[in-house]
């Protein structure tokens, strides 16, 4: 797994300097931003692993393909969706309890595009995160077992990558301010509930898997907090 950890590596570094780049984006003070992003890494933290628990329990995930090991990372699964979920959620609280009403996400949103196109790589290396199983293909991906699968990880990047290269622009020509980081993760929820329809994960209510059910409440509060930022702007 050493591509793996390579590659949450990369994503790192590029989101620092990222950071390192855009400079202060939202006009608030250097403690006040530090106290923000480490309630938003506390809250991802809590969000990727807490809300993995009932899938890991109930078996919501489909079996690793064969030959694939851990991550090197500690304790168990996580999921992205969920600790997009906490850390939005968590933001929002401590926004309120230090009270902070003026948006705060677009510092977020270039530095976090570009650590999750380089986290979706690294699950592509390692196998991880797999799509389902398909005919062989220019365009497929092949495991360790020798299967072809949807590429799901790689689309995923490229969306990331795209999404890190329009927000890079939008910092240079600054609009609808605070709008940047809550449209982007709407896109991502509507992406990943169309990918997931390409992975192997169980049905769980409706015909749908845990992770699209987790994409429904993300794509809520972004694009309602997009669309109510966009008609304030």
């Amino acid at each position: 797994m050493i591509g793996y950890t390579l590659w949450v590596a990369c994503g790192l570094l590029l989101a620092a300097l990222a950071a390192r780049w855009q400079g202060n984006v939202t006009g608030l003070d250097a403690n006040v931003r530090t106290r923000l992003m480490l309630v938003a890494i506390s809250g991802a933290i809590f969000g990727a692993y807490g809300l993995e628990v009932p899938a890991d329990l109930l078996h919501w995930t489909a079996p690793p393909p064969p030959g694939l090991g851990g991550d090197a990372l500690p304790l168990g699964g996580r999921t992205v969706l969920g600790g997009l979920l906490g850390a939005w959620l968590a933001v929002e609280f401590a926004k309120k309890r230090f009270g902070i009403t003026q948006p705060t996400g677009d510092g977020f949103a270039l530095p976090l595009a570009l650590a999750l196109g380089c986290g979706r790589l690294g699950c592509l290396s390692a196998g991880c995160c797999a799509g389902a199983a398909c005919a062989p293909a220019w365009w497929a991906h092949v495991d360790a077992a020798g299967q072809a699968r949807v590429p799901v990880q790689a689309i995923e990047a490229v969306f990331h990558f795209a999404a890190a290269g329009v927000l890079a622009l939008r910092m240079r020509r600054p609009r609808n301010r605070g709008t940047a980081l809550a449209g982007y993760l709407a896109l991502l929820s509507v992406v990943r509930f169309v990918l997931e329809g390409w992975r192997q994960n169980p049905p769980v209510l409706a015909g749908l898997s845990y992770y699209q059910l987790l994409a429904v409440p993300l794509f809520a509060i972004t694009a309602t907090t997009w669309w109510r930022r966009m008609r304030a702007g």
